[in-house]
């Protein structure tokens, strides 16, 4: 079997983040954040396999069952054949991968495993999203929903396995409350956290009603306007419902693997996409006003078409679990309504043949449940449909036998960037089994021809991803300066000054560029983004600093600039790690030291940070400096320079605050050995409560290296000392 180089997936951040990046560039926001503990998100994106995007390798993740529905492990590669849009395509790749239950406890030491075949491996983690619908939905069908997922997280999900949750409600759209994660916990917490109340529900209820009226004949014609009005209502609901899940496809293909959505809802009511007829020509005893046909909606079926293909395209299948209790819902009180209910009963009891009765009408028809669009969804997506919600132990089993075992096929395709969908098709020479598979993908395509969605995602992945798809951006530096902030709020002002390389203009040349910075702390929640827009051509030869202000709580972040060209896409980036100290009562408090090498040729854009109610304050108050002689040390150090300057803002809560001694001191971090510094006062400026004092500091003569600079601050009188720490690399 060839060797495929597998990246594993990353944790880096948030994929929910798309919801803000759709406010911020003033697109439908189709995903929803959260609001729990501040801007809560907990969605992670992932690392896609390098190789699929770099050399052309295209990896289908294949499912074969028998016709009992149980996985075939025993397959080899000549038993596949695959095509591309009806092309057969040679296998160069092959794997297998079978899921193992966990071992028994064993009574004697168990015997050491003899080491896996070279074709056979331990399956990768599968990756599920538990997807639990409250736009069609009871309040009992997603408590049952609540306890399956439960009984799934505690069961069900293997080892490695990844689980994120999603939700869908009327009021709130899509909401993705926990993404792909290992940490059963979290997402238990999650799904213990959802309420439900938030269901809407009982589209089927006004679909029944609204057919049951419908052959009534005019005497219902009062109550069946207002009928029309809700149902009406729901078909709006069950389009915005379609196209969320659709936006949530795409993003899925940025999502490596397969994917396994298990859908907890009724449905939506086939009648109200597929139509329905209901009655004779001649209506009921002969009236023929007591007939209804209604033809299709074209909008939603042809909607309801796309987000199939969708879906198959991000290699996604639907598992839909009917929140219904039984596969034949009763329909007793709406059967007595139509007989006797409101003076004009449509049941014919009495005719010339005598007393007359259908028991079918007992139940309700399956036309007007969500059975049919449920179970479409699942077959054209390669899942399969579970009815009646009680029976989800049962079910759950069967999931995991279908996707405990499964085969990865990989073979070469070109990179034609026409954004052409491909059909892929995989059949097996053995006869009776099952495949299943993803339908198809996309072609990558220009930067221009991207829908806003899709410039969105687009941004996402360069905020996000360690290995980007779409390009190999310009890799620039950020720093973090956690300098004093505004007194009461318990957060510093950080500045995160990015510096873009020389060959920036180069690559971003068109007229304007975007600039979006991310925060995330320590947990990955998403702290804080913003966004702005400057002009980057013109820059030639010229180094590109980049400066916002955020203000933030005490605790460890991780920070990132975008820099993208928004004609071409072309993108620098930026990223760094930040900590912010916890407040200091009483005595010193030194801030993050600026460190400042020979200007060179660099130009300065600013983003600014109101603070509170006043005007904007430029983050060179806190860290001032002459740029005609200074820039700031992007990331090393000359040895050949005779000295460093240092920017150093102090915060002394002491009444002795000009009686404070600094010093420095230079440790290597690749051989532990400490340098004593000089030091040279430069200058001492006040900027309200912050003492700024600029040093410089010779480093002529230091040996190539790897260091750690150590300041010190001691305030004799009050008895107090403070230090703070700088990384500087010297070349």
């Amino acid at each position: 079997m060839s060797n495929i180089r597998r990246d594993r997936p990353s944790d880096v951040k948030k994929l929910v983040v798309l919801g803000l990046l759709a406010a911020a560039l003033g697109t439908a926001g189709l995903l929803r954040i959260p609001a729990a503990r501040g801007q809560e998100i907990a969605v992670r994106t992932q690392k896609p396999l390098l190789h699929e995007v770099t050399v052309g390798l295209k990896l289908v993740q294949v499912y074969v069952t028998d016709k009992k529905g149980k996985p075939v492990t025993d397959l080899e590669r000549g038993d596949f054949t695959v095509t591309d849009n009806g092309q057969p395509v040679p296998i160069t790749d092959f794997e297998r991968h079978v899921l193992t239950p966990p071992p028994a406890v064993a009574v004697a030491p168990a015997p050491v495993p003899a080491p896996a075949s070279a074709a056979e491996k331990p399956a990768l983690g599968r990756k599920f999203f538990l997807f639990i619908d409250f736009a069609f939905n009871s309040p009992r069908g997603v408590l049952k929903a609540k306890q399956a997922a439960l009984s799934f997280l505690d069961k069900d999900a293997a080892e490695g396995d990844e689980v994120g949750l999603i939700s869908y409600s009327v009021i709130k759209g899509l909401t993705i409350h926990e993404f792909l994660t290992t940490d059963r916990a979290k997402v238990r917490k999650a799904v213990d956290d959802l309420s439900v109340k938030a269901s809407a529900g009982r589209a089927d209820d006004v679909e029944q009603e609204y057919w049951r009226l419908a052959t009534q004949g005019s005497t219902a014609a009062d109550l069946s306007r207002d009928v029309s009005v809700r149902r009406q209502d729901a078909r709006s609901q069950a389009r915005a419902f379609i196209l969320n899940v659709t936006a949530l496809a795409k993003a899925f293909r940025y999502i490596p693997g397969h994917k396994n959505l298990l859908l907890f809802s009724t449905g939506i009511a086939s009648s109200l996409i597929y139509g329905k007829a209901e009655g004779t020509p001649q209506g009921s005893s002969g009236v023929a006003d007591r007939s209804k046909f209604e033809a299709p909606d074209r909008v939603l079926v042809e909607d309801y078409e796309a987000l199939f293909q969708e879906l198959g395209a991000s290699n996604s299948s639907i598992f839909s679990f009917d929140t219904r209790e039984t596969a034949k819902p009763a329909s007793l009180f709406d059967y007595d309504d139509q007989t006797f209910g409101s003076g004009h009963g449509s049941r014919d009891i009495f005719s010339a043949g005598g007393v007359a009765q259908n028991p079918s009408t007992v139940y309700k028809s399956e036309d007007v449940t969500g059975l049919y669009a449920l179970s479409k969804l699942s077959n054209s997506t390669g899942g399969r449909y579970f009815g009646n919600i009680n029976e989800y132990q049962g079910n759950l089993a069967d999931l995991q036998s279908m996707t405990g075992s499964y085969y990865v096929l990989g073979y070469s395709i070109g990179q034609t960037w026409d954004g052409a969908f491909h059909e892929i098709k995989v059949e097996v020479a053995r006869q009776g089994l099952d495949v299943r598979t993803q339908k198809g993908y996309f072609n990558p395509k220009p930067f221009t021809e991207f829908s806003t969605v899709e410039k969105t995602l687009h941004l996402l992945d360069l905020a996000l991803s360690d290995a980007p798809i779409y390009q190999a951006p310009l890799m620039g530096n950020l720093q973090a300066l956690a300098g004093p902030g505004e007194p009461g709020t318990g957060k510093d002002r950080v500045v995160l000054l990015a510096r873009l390389p020389s060959n920036t203009a180069d690559r971003l040349t068109g007229a304007k560029a975007e600039i979006v910075t991310f925060v995330f702390d320590a947990e990955d929640h998403l702290t804080d983004m913003r966004r702005a827009e400057e002009a980057m051509a013109g820059f030639l030869d010229k180094s590109i600093f980049y400066a916002t202000s955020v203000a933030l709580a005490p605790g460890e972040y991780s920070c990132r600039i975008v820099v993208r060209d928004l004609e071409t896409g072309a993108a620098a980036i930026a990223s760094c790690k930040a900590y912010v100290p916890a407040p200091v009562p009483a005595g010193l408090r030194l801030h993050t030291p600026l460190l400042l090498g020979p200007a060179a040729e660099s130009v300065y854009r600013e983003g600014r940070l109101a603070a509170g109610p006043r005007t904007p304050v430029a983050w060179t108050s806190l860290y001032p400096f002459d740029p005609a002689e200074y820039d700031p040390i992007p990331g090393a150090l000359s040895n050949a320079v005779p000295a460093l300057r240092v920017v150093l803002p102090m915060t002394n809560f002491g009444p002795q605050r000009d009686r404070v001694a600094f010093r420095a001191a230079l440790l290597s971090t690749e051989t532990a050995e400490r340098f004593g510094l000089t030091i040279t006062p430069v200058a001492s400026a006040a900027a309200g409560g912050t003492v700024i004092q600029t040093f410089d500091i010779a480093t002529l003569g230091l040996n190539p290296g790897r260091y750690t600079l150590y300041f010190y601050a001691e305030d004799k009188p009050a008895g107090t000392l403070a230090h703070v720490t700088a990384p500087l690399v010297i070349r």
